[in-house]
């Protein structure tokens, strides 16, 4: 190893911690034309500056530009037109060439004309446009130029192969003149083109006596459809295929430069293989920004967008003379950056002016447009979208597809229910779900009494301390003089049955016994109190042993005994599994207020006519439950059988008539989405066996299970490219005929009293089918971005401009995104004194809700990724037109399963594209039951 390869490793380490601050969270590259064919020279140049990887010219190879230079015949060729002998291949570890170089296809040097060295305005996006034309154009090259350009280009292309350099960026895509074979053209005017990079400096009367001759550019052209070819082609080679090299195309930002990378990447199949390097080169005019916003926005989804590369030409200069970016050009930094910034390659290239950067009379430094983007990459709001907790754990499953769960069929495993456990939102509402219900319960006379009681004033202070630091005892009891610790105070005692079914781990459990103490505490200044009988019911046997090593350690779990404890008041030790003590109200002789006694069983919630307590309890209506919580939902509401598991509940008789449900309903939600990176990582589950459980030797999914399963994911580089349309609504418990019990029939209450709740879910159809209609959207659902989180409300800001002339947008349809809104509980009456934490409904209601339909996400909770429907080919919807989707939810005796359909009609009312029914009689997925 050289000296010079040690300094570079040196180099690296010391600039690693000290160059890059507040650059860590952004990986950018940089691209020196000056060094452009000496990768060494450059990273150790940007290492300096604080870069992560350089970019370097592919060399021509050896023996074709002297070949080339014998059978001149001096036309045009420059003098020493020879190819210099590269030395950074010595210089360097394969760890620095596979790591920190992108190469780059650019023109080969002894093409190079005298006059175009010389200039120094060339743009980027003009990078490799002399060896792409000689490729790709039909008019005007030599079928021997041609050739030579094809060894060229596969020359430089299995270098970057043998050196394991990770990416190649290759030339633009050529929409050439005059060789357009449809009308799918764009003609461009000075006026038309958004980014003209022709000079705008001449007088008005010198523009007049040179006459301009109108562009036709065709994104459907000759050149363009070779160009595809050739990138298909090398797309499946053993370049892309073994040796793992990611073809990123130049693609300027400009709306007929976007739709032409879209087409091609049709052409090539959404080869996981092609990406895209989107290039700013030049300002980005103000009143261009709505139009190319919503560009944008489905092109991050359908574009399979790996970098962004900022041209120095494009920076502005601020007053102290450093660079700087428009408005236009900021807001488009947080768009991109904010959708895709945990993932994107940043790149600063372009030569910069021989006076400008140098520093101490040496090389010329782009250090400060890093800076500079650093800078942006800090501002509000992208490091809570992008470095938050909640970004980091989810960075791991963005775009992984995840098969949904068989919740009835397979047992969830210990890491997985900790992982849900961590969820800051879903746990909190459901506990105020609980609280509400528990407060309406007692407002509507629904609980049972027990009997009066005296209770301990110390340990009521101690019950409201422990739930809430602003409520103290003060507040709650009753402005007497019996306020010292060792006063007695006599309250009316209610108890309240809650089952939780599908109780994992405990958390939902935890949560009614918090709710339990919270309205307790409010209830003491009117002389009642409540107590609980918490009955948790999982099925799974390795959460049932977690669930009963928290009942023998936690004295929340064991109606308080250590309170009991420390107070010297009796109460008995728990008896909840005892048949006979549990006909005495809750096995509670002399209950304390605000606690509750839990009792653990093993069994199917839906199955609880077979085991003996629960059998006993539906004997009983007193012990059947007044309220029941579950977590059953799924990504789209019902696919993980909710419906059927809560039915089952009180098909078996054990809810009591005036039962409340938390979730009280739910409601599925669909959206087309533009995706080619979900596309194509559907179509990759086709190799992987269709039964893992039976090992590598396991027959593969193929294409036709892979695209007609439904995946869960967490989408990223996506586009949600209408507001989402509701399909349907499951409530519960399905009311009885006569659903409302008073106190005086629980009283009343025998043995034989025919169960109307359970006759209410003998004969309850769960198949479901919604037949929606996409409208045009003119904002092509910019606000929802990529399907999952709030909507960004600074979005509609701009749709009024955006339907002025910005026809044109073609849409592709890769699939459905599905999501769920669900009201846990909402309260009929008017808010309490504990009711402030509670939302509220426009109607003023109480209610707790979660949701990730991006129209009214829960921000913060992480529980759900939305559901991914794709499409087996997908479709195209042009500018106007409207997407239909019709969805089925079916089942058998043992099955459920989903089936769906998407059509395209135009203007006129006629079927553009249509696709079959994806998996109808549930022939590739299933949920079993």
């Amino acid at each position: 190893m050289s000296s010079e390869s040690i300094t570079l490793s040196t180099t690296a380490q010391s600039t690693a911690a000290s160059s890059q601050q507040g650059t860590s969270n952004m990986i950018c590259g940089v691209s020196h034309p000056e060094n452009s064919q000496n990768a060494f020279l450059s990273l150790q140049d940007g290492r300096r500056d604080g870069f992560d990887y350089v970019v370097t010219e592919l060399p021509v190879p050896i023996g074709i530009v002297a070949a080339s230079a014998a059978a001149a015949d001096g036309g045009g060729v420059s003098k020493g037109s020879t190819t210099s002998v590269r030395t950074d291949v010595t210089r360097m570890d394969s760890r620095w060439w596979s790591t920190s170089v992108v190469g780059i296809v650019g023109d080969p040097p002894h093409w190079t004309t005298a006059a175009s060295t010389k200039s120094t305005t060339i743009s980027s996006d003009a990078t490799g446009s002399q060896l792409m034309k000689a490729l790709t154009s039909s008019k005007g090259v030599s079928s021997k130029k041609k050739q030579e350009a094809d060894k060229i280009f596969w020359g430089m292309l299995e270098w970057a192969s043998h050196m394991c350099i990770p990416a190649v960026i290759l030339p633009t895509i050529p929409l050439s003149d005059g060789d357009s074979t449809t009308e799918v053209k764009i003609s461009s005017s000075d006026e038309e083109d958004m980014f003209d990079d022709a000079p705008h400096d001449k007088p008005p009367q010198d523009q007049a006596k040179t006459p301009q001759k109108k562009k036709s550019l065709s994104i459907n052209s000759a050149s363009a459809k070779e160009y595809a070819r050739l990138i298909s082609q090398l797309s499946t080679s053993s370049i892309c295929s073994t040796s793992r090299v990611q073809l990123w195309i130049r693609v300027p930002l400009t709306l007929h430069h976007l739709q032409a990378y879209q087409l091609l990447l049709a052409r090539c199949d959404h080869s996981p293989s092609v990406g895209c390097m989107l290039s700013i080169t030049s300002p980005l005019d103000a009143t261009e920004l709505p139009a190319i916003t919503r560009a944008l926005h489905t092109f991050m989804g359908g574009g399979h967008v790996k970098g962004i590369s900022w041209d120095v030409s494009a920076f502005l200069k601020n007053k102290r003379g450093y660079p700087t970016l428009s408005k236009s050009h900021q807001y488009l930094f947080q768009l991109v950056y904010g959708r895709l910034g945990r993932t994107l390659r940043t790149l600063v290239e372009g030569g910069l002016p021989g006076e400008l950067n140098h520093e101490d009379g040496g090389s010329p430094t782009r250090r400060y447009h890093l800076q500079y983007l650093a800078h942006l990459r800090s501002r509000t709001p992208l490091p809570s979208l992008l470095d938050s907790e909640e970004a980091v754990l989810e960075t791991p499953y963005l775009d992984n597809l995840q098969s949904p769960l068989q919740p009835l069929g397979d047992h969830l495993e210990y890491q997985t229910y900790e992982t849900f456990e961590k969820d800051p939102v879903k746990y909190k509402r459901y506990g105020e779900a609980v609280e509400l219900a528990l407060e309406d319960g007692m407002k509507e006379g629904k609980f049972p009494f027990v009997k009066r009681v005296k209770s301990n004033v110390s340990y009521l202070r101690h019950i409201a301390a422990g739930e809430d630091g602003e409520l103290g005892l003060e507040d709650l009891l009753l402005e007497s003089a019996n306020k010292r610790d060792g006063a007695i105070v006599e309250v009316d005692l209610y108890e309240a049955t809650i089952f939780v079914v599908g109780a994992g781990r405990g958390p939902l459990v935890r949560e009614s016994i918090a709710a339990v103490s919270r309205v307790a505490s409010s209830l003491l200044a009117e002389n009642k109190a409540l107590v609980a009988k918490v009955v948790a019911i999982e099925k799974n046997p390795s959460a049932v042993l977690y669930l009963q090593s928290l009942k023998s350690t936690h004295r929340s779990w064991n109606g308080g005994e250590e309170y009991a404890e420390q107070l010297d008041l009796h109460y008995p030790h728990n008896c909840g599994n005892d048949i006979e003590v549990l006909n005495r109200r809750g096995g509670i002789t002399s209950p304390l207020p605000g606690l509750s006694n839990v009792t653990v069983i093993g069994c199917d919630m839906r199955e609880a006519t077979s085991h003996p307590l629960l059998k006993f309890m539906i004997q009983n209506e007193e012990c059947r439950a007044d309220i029941v919580v579950s977590e059953l939902l799924g990504s789209f509401g019902d696919n993980e059988l909710s419906p059927e598991c809560l039915d089952g509940v009180q098909r078996c008789g054990i809810l009591k008539e005036n039962c409340v449900s938390i979730p009280q309903n739910y409601t599925a939600f669909i959206a087309p989405v533009s995706s080619s990176r979900l596309y194509t990582e559907a179509r990759c589950q086709s190799s992987f066996p269709a039964h893992p459980e039976e090992g590598p030797a396991a027959p593969a999914s193929g294409m036709q299970r892979a695209l007609e399963t439904p995946y869960v994911v967490r989408s990223h580089a996506a586009s949600q490219t209408h507001p989402e349309i509701a399909c349907w609504t499951f409530s519960h418990p399905h009311p009885s005929k006569s659903d409302t019990t008073t106190r005086m029939d629980i009283e009343d209450n025998t043995s034989n009293k025919t169960n109307a709740s359970a006759e209410a879910a003998m004969k309850i159809n769960n198949d479901r089918h919604a037949h929606i209609s996409f409208r045009c959207d003119p904002m092509l659902g910019a606000s929802a971005g990529c399907g999952y989180g709030a909507l960004n409300t600074e979005m509609p800001s701009v749709d009024v401009k955006v339907k002025e002339g910005c026809e044109g947008t073609n849409v592709t349809i890769h699939g459905f995104l599905g999501s769920f809104h669900s009201v846990l509980y909402e309260s009929p009456c008017v808010k309490s004194k504990v009711g402030k934490m509670k939302q509220k409904s426009s109607d003023g209601k109480r209610l707790s809700v979660i949701s990730i339909a991006p129209n009214s996400f829960s921000v913060g909770m992480f529980s759900w990724f939305p559901l991914y429907f794709p499409l087996k080919q997908p479709l195209c919807a042009p500018e106007g037109s409207t997407v239909n989707c019709s969805v089925w939810r079916r089942s058998d005796d043992a099955r459920v399963w989903y089936e769906w359909c998407a059509e395209v009609i135009d203007n006129n009312g006629n079927i553009w594209s249509t696709s079959s029914i994806h998996n109808p009689g549930g022939r590739s997925y299933h949920v079993r039951l």
